[in-house]
């Protein structure tokens, strides 16, 4: 019946509702009469029927006029139950008029009682037909709940009621004031209930109003990932669907990087302008993941130039362009110099410094593929090693007043040369710091970032868009994640804090397992995640499952990363950034081991390249890959 009513031309559906409502309007004249006279008998005698059959014609014609018959009745919304009022009310007063011409009783008493009786029936047989419309739909539409329920919550709320595929069946906001209360019909709950919502009414999709999503929700949401298959939703920006970019229904498929974003802090913009503020800055790597973001950030803070090291033709091209692009968006001007080189080349990288008048370096060049560099142990130990040597020795000729290097939690008691030749740079990153006063160095070390090259996750949704199986190392491989935005951000934010030779622990949350981000990124997907014990694949798996399979560690990985040597550190001004008290070596210890490493690599010997490795303060080992999967 219902789908009949609406497949129904839209002219005749409009002819059915003025049949409605003027039926209504008869039945509200009557009553109106039977309350003025006291009984039906003298109604029948006292009523104007003139008034009734001319009149109301005329009332049917000035909610025409009000546009009532343009809004769908499924979609009504109170904008339009006003506006069937205001005609209401018209009537009664066209009708009161209507009589002084034909000389028919219509005292002002009976049109106050009409206008209030057919203003009930007329928006009370609405609010009926839209809730059987509504009713009758919601068995075949997905019980849907809606993180944030703010004025822009409310809106999307509207938008979906008025739609086939969603039926709202809860808000969920943190705000106190909110929690309890009723948005159109709809409830809001604090996140506490997020589970108990999900199971008891089999809610099968969550749309997030705001990326600002809670910890405490976050962390609901990534356990209620790892058993049931749910549908997670980001809503367009406010500012996007304000300017037409987007529509308020445009929703996109949250990608694991949203549920692994923290709570976030706010940027002290004094830390971030300290080192960057109307300066000359060079970033090495500029190309690459953390350094193209890093990138990014300084150019927030108004430097005079932007210095873009990388040996990368393409990767300096697409920086230098989105940079550019981004000045003439906003209708700034940066001075932005592209040098395509290698930071090994001292001579060419003190010429760009002197060149530039160089203020501040932030050091992310560095070959950081794990599997790859155990292969090429002398290219690793080349640019991770002697390339910062390079650059921290021409960054002090050129009078540079800053210098921060990327490190990794890799460097801590390596396994791999990756790992070793990052923990030997941050040596000579402190060995120059105790020997001169001129430069301030500082090392940042942090986890693996969303995104990256090399990051398991694109790797992951490849695998999943492919349709798997997706590839583990080891179901107990854990690894400590970070977005690309929030590292750049805190790497500034550490050089704004640095007064030589510290080191910089962020703080990358608690680590998570390889094999429960693969299960949530298959159920994100909308695909059940299947782990394989073993047995041989037969090709039966189904349409739904992803098959998960564990391959074993490559050479070099660890299954656990840390950040810490010592296992100690103290906090900063900042509260994810803290300062770690570690061993160092002096600038002549080191230059011994730095002679050594040098005639290895001028000799190509690798073998002995990682003796030496292993006899340094490093705590380097090579370890034997765990038993299992």
């Amino acid at each position: 019946m219902q789908k009949t009513l609406i497949k129904l031309s839209r002219k005749f559906k409009v002819f059915l509702m003025i049949v409605f409502d003027l039926t209504l309007l008869t039945v509200a004249l009557v009553f109106a009469y039977i309350r003025d006279s006291g009984s039906i008998s003298q109604a029948m005698v006292d009523i104007s029927w003139l008034t009734l059959f001319f009149g109301l014609p005329f009332c049917i014609w000035i909610l025409h006029f009000l546009g009532i018959y343009s809004a769908l009745i499924r979609f009504t919304v109170a904008k339009t139950l006003v506006e069937v009022l205001l005609g209401c009310g018209l009537s009664a007063l066209i009708l009161w008029m209507f009589s002084f011409v034909v000389g028919q009783s219509f005292p002002w008493v009976l049109a106050v009682d009409f206008a209030l009786v057919s203003g009930v029936f007329l928006t009370g047989g609405r609010l009926l037909l839209r809730t059987y419309f509504r009713t009758s739909q919601t068995s075949s539409r997905k019980p849907t709940i809606i993180y944030g329920a703010s004025d822009f919550g409310s809106r999307l709320l509207t938008s979906i009621q008025q739609g086939n595929e969603l039926n709202p069946i809860a808000f969920m906001d943190n705000t106190e004031e909110l929690v309890g209360s009723i948005i159109g019909g709809v409830k809001v709950y604090s996140p506490d209930y997020l589970e108990d919502l999900v199971v008891n009414k089999n809610v099968t999709v969550i749309l997030l109003t705001t990326k600002g999503v809670s910890l405490n929700f976050q962390k609901k949401l990534k356990k209620l990932l790892k058993s049931r298959q749910i549908e997670v939703q980001q809503i367009p920006a406010v500012y996007d669907i304000l300017s037409g970019q987007a529509k308020i229904t445009d929703f996109r498929q949250v990608a694991i990087e949203d549920l692994l974003r923290r709570e976030p802090v706010q940027a002290d913009l004094e830390l971030m302008r300290e080192k960057t503020f109307g300066k000359s800055v060079l970033v090495t790597g500029a190309g690459g993941s953390i350094g193209s973001e890093i990138c990014q950030q300084v150019l927030n803070s108004e430097p005079k130039t932007i210095v873009l090291v990388e040996q990368s033709e393409y990767a300096l091209y697409a920086i230098e362009q989105e940079l550019n692009q981004k000045l003439v968006k906003q209708g700034r001007s940066v001075i932005l110099t592209p040098i395509l080189g290698s930071i090994c080349d001292q001579k060419f990288m003190e010429e760009v410094l002197s060149r530039f008048d160089v203020d501040t370096v932030f050091h992310a060049a560095a070959f950081k593929h794990v599997p790859l560099l155990e292969g090429n142990i002398i290219t690793a130990i080349e640019n991770n090693v002697f390339g910062t040597e390079e650059m921290i020795v021409a960054s002090i000729a050129s009078g540079v007043s800053s210098f921060t290097m990327i490190s990794t939690d890799k460097a801590v008691r390596p396994t791999n040369v990756m790992g070793a030749s990052k923990r030997l740079a941050e040596l000579v990153c402190q060995a120059y710091a105790d020997c001169q006063e001129d430069m301030t160095i500082s090392i940042v070390r942090f986890g693996n970032v969303l995104g990256s090259s090399g990051s398991v996750i694109p790797l992951f949704s490849d695998q999943i868009e492919n349709g798997g199986p997706v590839t583990v190392t080891h179901k107990e491989m854990t690894r400590y994640f970070m977005t690309i935005p929030e590292a750049a951000e805190l790497v500034i934010q550490s050089s704004g804090m640095a007064i030589g030779g510290d080191i910089f622990i962020l703080d990358m949350g608690e680590p998570i397992k390889i094999v429960d981000l693969a299960q949530s990124m298959i159920r994100l997907a909308g695909f059940k995640p299947f782990i394989s014990q073993g047995e041989e694949r037969d090709g039966t798996l189904s349409d739904e499952k992803i098959e998960i399979i564990f391959t074993g560690i490559r050479p070099g990985e660890k299954l656990y990363e840390e950040l810490l040597i010592d296992t100690s550190s103290t906090t900063s001004i900042h509260p994810r950034i803290g300062r770690a008290r570690e061993k160092m070596l002096k600038f002549d210890e080191l230059n011994i081991a730095l002679t050594e490493l040098k005639s290895c690599v001028k000799k190509r010997n690798s073998y002995q390249l990682v003796e030496i490795l292993k006899k340094l303060p490093l705590e380097y080992f090579q370890q034997e890959p765990p038993k299992g999967p």
